[in-house]
């Protein structure tokens, strides 16, 4: 197993152990980091589960708590998030207080794959593009599904590949597979939500101008690492490739069949 270091890196598609220490830096102009707030909203409403005011949601791998924030906000729900970039829950906990809803969010600096195996009981666990920190999608469900409650639910923003696209992207699941690892993890979907080519397109745009001004930052703060932030953006240039041409970005809603 990675170490927590290591795994956060590779999370937020880094590969050099000492870009760590430059995350924050890189990323400070994203609040959402990963899944969208309103399609985990939409599917919320779409199947009911805000009608319970004091439903617990445990947000894995939070990042700074876009999501978190804003269902605890529009629904009141009672929110743990944990995440283990600290000045990441550090953000997390500004923006609760931002929104006022501090008395309703707890976040937490630890490791998820360790501290999963003591939280019992929630009724929605949200896995907002984590990638394979747990696993493939047949094995985060499972580790996760101890603990929910029983009649609990999960938010899985992951994606699958497209039919067409190069061979070195068959290490990724098809449509068909997915489904598969759903079902053997004792899943079944509830809502699908698929994202559209031309929103992800123009997200990545944003995020990559974002990026790249930092990264020509940090390449004049630290001239002697400028190898290491070129080599993160064009890891960026590459992941936005695979997403808006050889991926289709989705968002379930899952509950248990078994």
């Amino acid at each position: 197993m990675d170490d927590l270091k290591q795994s956060i890196i590779k999370s937020l598609d880094g590969t050099d152990d000492a870009l760590y220490e430059h995350l924050p830096y890189l990323l400070q102009d994203l609040w959402e980091i990963g899944s969208s707030p309103d399609v985990i909203m939409d599917l919320i409403k779409n199947n009911g589960i805000n009608r319970g005011q004091d439903l617990k949601v445990l947000d894995l791998g939070c990042g700074k708590g876009a999501v978190s924030v804003r269902l605890a906000k529009v629904f009141g729900f009672h929110i743990h998030g944990i995440d283990g970039m600290p000045l990441f829950v550090t953000e997390a906990e500004k923006w609760a207080r931002k929104y006022k809803v501090s008395e309703l969010c707890r976040f937490e600096i630890a490791d998820i794959r360790i501290r999963l195996d003591t939280l019992k009981d929630y009724d929605l666990i949200i896995l907002g593009s984590i990638g394979q920190v747990l696993g493939n999608i047949e094995a985060t469900l499972r580790k996760v599904k101890d603990s929910l409650s029983s009649e609990g639910c999960v938010i899985l923003d992951e994606g699958y590949r497209l039919d067409e696209g190069p061979e070195n992207l068959y290490n990724y699941p098809d449509h068909l597979q997915v489904y598969e690892q759903i079902k053997k993890a004792g899943f079944e979907v509830m809502e699908e939500h698929l994202g559209k080519q031309e929103f992800i397109q123009h997200l990545n745009q944003q995020i990559m101008g974002f990026i790249q001004k930092r990264v020509e930052e940090l390449k004049t703060q630290f001239p002697d690492r400028k190898h290491l932030f070129e080599k993160y953006l064009e890891a960026q240039k590459i992941e936005s490739d695979i997403l808006e041409n050889y991926m289709q970005c989705v968002t379930w809603l899952l509950k248990r069949s078994v």
